[in-house]
């Protein structure tokens, strides 16, 4: 058995994890291991999350989250790992565990914006799953128009949006809201 488990496995110990996948599923995670981040269990399932969900092999993203929450984290290790798990549930289109875990990790923000906004070179990125899907989950699945403009202007109060992109986020979404109704309107079909 040691044989088949691969070295970057055993590098951060998880062997036990990679020992319980079935073969189909350890076929995909090899498929993922040349050059991957084997620097802690952490990363390793991180960059494994984010591979897998580059590929559009999203049920791999989400098993390799489940697993990873599953264990003690800080709140920042937690916010990262959220992160990427989020990216693989909103691709599966698990829309309700997306917005779940989209609130835990905005909960989770004030505590790690500090540290998270140094890691990112002293900026917010253009890409936080928590912030951008939940609003692509609370507009493109739920037609909540008025609950993501909320969630907007909550988004600048904890932090996570900057403050000079709200007027351009909102006017997407009304923008956004006016072409889906129009749609509606010229999608109907006559009457027989």
């Amino acid at each position: 058995m040691a044989s088949e488990t691969p070295a970057e496995i055993t590098a951060v110990g998880l062997e036990e994890w990679f020992g319980s996948l079935n073969d189909m599923d350890k076929v995909k995670v090899k498929r993922y291991l040349n050059c991957i981040d084997t620097t802690s269990k952490q990363n390793f399932l991180v960059d494994l999350m984010k591979r897998s969900s580059d590929d559009h092999n999203y049920k791999l993203s989400v098993m390799a989250g489940k697993y990873a929450l599953s264990h003690e984290l800080t709140d920042y290790d937690k916010f990262v790992v959220t992160e990427a798990y989020i990216d693989g549930l909103f691709g599966a289109e698990d829309f309700e565990e997306t917005k779940v875990q989209c609130c835990n990790n905005l909960d989770l923000y004030p505590s790690v914006k500090d540290r998270y906004i140094d890691e990112q070179g002293g900026e917010l990125p253009k890409t936080i799953y928590c912030r951008n899907r939940l609003i692509d989950v609370m507009v493109g699945v739920d037609g909540d128009y008025d609950g993501a403009t909320e969630a907007l202007e909550e988004f600048v109060k904890i932090g996570i949006l900057d403050a000079s992109e709200l007027d351009y986020r909102k006017q997407s979404l009304k923008i956004h809201k006016m072409q889906r109704t129009f749609d509606g309107i010229f999608s109907l079909s006559p009457k027989k």
